[in-house]
């Protein structure tokens, strides 16, 4: 039975993610009537916990934030051109697949732009503009823009259109980079470009890479020991149109940031998101990315795990791809709408952990060890996003509210207290947070300068309660849903996020200088 994640695994390992989490929420509200005191026990525990895990990840923001200053002020290019021979420098090409649906073409050009203004090479660069056929209109506009405008730009570019239907896959920006890594394969082919020296970059049509991104993903690359068995991941920054969005969606798009900062800093969890890369030859070996799933990103881990028997890892580059933030031309009332959807999307990648658990129980060759540490891990990260923003904003005072008899017990009387201290101290985070978005953060145009200060103020002013309701909103809300429907079996389509065609210039993004 072909299901939600890609590939053949039971139904019911699907129930798992909705199951642990509806299950503690469930386990809460009984113990909470059955054995309050308990209940408030554990909530004083799982509160001190998720403090100190806090002051982890703010110590992890700091350390990403002082390798992302440092690398990016480095000169790749001259590092990739001091240390490596120069034959096997100028032999290494970057293929760039742009994917696009129904994106405007200005959109489109941005990046391109941003891929032109790169300091690398244009020779070694080779684009393909993935698009659909089923946009075909879009898809036409988007060649026409590229003949007239790059034609002779980088090393090669051209235009592919991904056929609709075609049996097998499901509609998802999976099967449209597939397509376009076949036609990829056949140019290299007839070029007589080996795949081992080739090193491909997967870009959705927002996303605009670092001048130093293709210098500094090749030195990782050169100096990586196995680069078959590697990807590489940039930072994504949601800078691209940080000023114009809405203030909540803003902290959405620099939490979403910070988080990628933060899981730089420790490789072993890190994951293929968005904007990343890998070796052609690799790609050729897994047969792409998947077309069977909406969330082909972190599933493209996994079937790289499985291809090369736990012979993956996920390489940190400290250099950003910068992205949009959630903004949608049709009001700001729509943008809150797209960012719950693209949340909720993104939530879709829980469907792995039946797909892994699966071939992790299967597979006897993975070590041993690994394998269920990457489970736990996986099945780790998915509670937790659903979960623990609920947890700890409901589960710590219902108790008070659902036994009468609990307010007779010496705890009813302590807890409050020491759980909202704990919560509060938890906000020592906000600062280290709000500090490196200071040092973080695109200049304020000038038309928007005085209104976005004020927003800015605004933001900290009100943090200790907006966030906990963005939190749930744009985090746990999302997951909870996609994992529900999972337990039901109601998949879930691949969805564009609408695109706004309005880009910020960040030429002079501080860090980017």
């Amino acid at each position: 039975m072909t299901v939600a994640g890609g590939d053949d695994h039971p139904r019911w390992l699907e129930f798992l993610p909705a199951t642990l989490t509806w299950g503690s929420f469930g386990l809460l509200l009984i113990g909470s009537f059955l054995a309050p005191a308990i209940v408030a026990s554990f909530m004083l525990v799982y509160a001190l916990f998720w403090f100190s895990r806090s002051l982890l990840m703010s110590a992890r923001l700091i350390v990403g934030y002082v390798r992302y200053r440092r690398d990016i002020q480095r000169n790749w290019l001259q590092e990739l051109n001091d240390h490596y021979p120069r034959d096997t420098v100028d032999q290494l090409y970057h293929l760039v697949i742009v994917a696009v649906s129904k994106e405007d073409p200005l959109i489109v050009a941005s990046t391109l732009e941003a891929i032109k203004a790169s300091e690398y090479p244009m020779r070694q660069l080779l684009v393909v503009v993935a698009c659909e056929a089923r946009f075909a209109e879009n898809a036409a506009a988007v060649e026409q823009m590229i003949q007239k405008d790059y034609r002779k730009t980088f090393g090669h570019i051209f235009v592919s259109k991904h056929p609709p239907d075609i049996q097998g896959e499901v509609i998802g920006k999976g099967g449209n980079i597939s397509w376009a890594g076949r036609l990829s394969e056949r140019y290299l082919d007839s070029q007589k470009i080996s795949y081992d020296r080739v090193i491909c970059t997967t870009l959705d049509a927002d996303n605009r890479v670092h001048k130093k991104y293709f210098a500094a993903l090749s030195c990782a690359l050169l100096r990586h020991p196995t680069p078959l068995y590697a990807s590489f991941q940039p930072i994504p920054m949601f800078f691209n149109n940080i000023w114009d969005v809405p203030l909540p969606i803003r902290s959405v798009a620099l939490g979403s940031s910070f988080w990628q900062i933060m899981e730089s800093t420790r490789p072993y969890r890190l994951r293929n998101f968005s904007a990343h890369a890998q070796s052609f030859a690799a790609l050729v070996k897994t047969d792409y990315w998947s077309v069977k799933t909406a969330v082909e990103d972190g599933h493209q881990f996994w079937r790289t795990y499985f291809r090369f028997q736990g012979k993956h890892d996920v390489v940190p580059l400290n250099v950003p791809v910068y992205q949009d933030a959630v903004l949608s031309p049709k009001g700001y009332w729509e943008t809150f709408r797209e960012q719950y959807l693209q949340k909720r999307r993104w939530a879709c990648g829980c469907s792995d952990i039946p797909y892994v658990l699966w071939r992790v129980y299967r597979n006897h060759s993975l070590p041993r060890f690994d394998k269920w540490l990457q489970v736990a891990r996986l099945i780790e990260g998915h509670y937790s996003w659903a979960t623990t923003s609920v947890i700890l904003a409901f589960f710590g005072w219902i108790p008070r509210y659902l036994n009468p008899g609990f307010q007779n017990e010496v705890i009813a009387y302590t807890f409050p207290p020491l759980y909202g201290s704990i919560l509060t101290l938890a906000l020592i985070g906000l600062v280290v947070t709000f500090s490196v978005s200071v040092l973080l953060l695109p200049p304020v145009p000038k038309n928007r300068l005085k209104r976005s200060r004020f927003s800015v103020v605004l933001e900290w002013v009100t943090a200790p309660i907006l966030l906990p309701i963005s939190n749930i909103a744009f985090s746990s809300l999302p997951a909870i849903d996609a994992q529900t429907r999972l337990f039901f079996g109601k998949y879930l389509e691949f969805r564009v996020t609408e695109k706004h065609t309005h880009r910020q210039d960040i030429s002079n993004h501080p860090a980017a200088r």
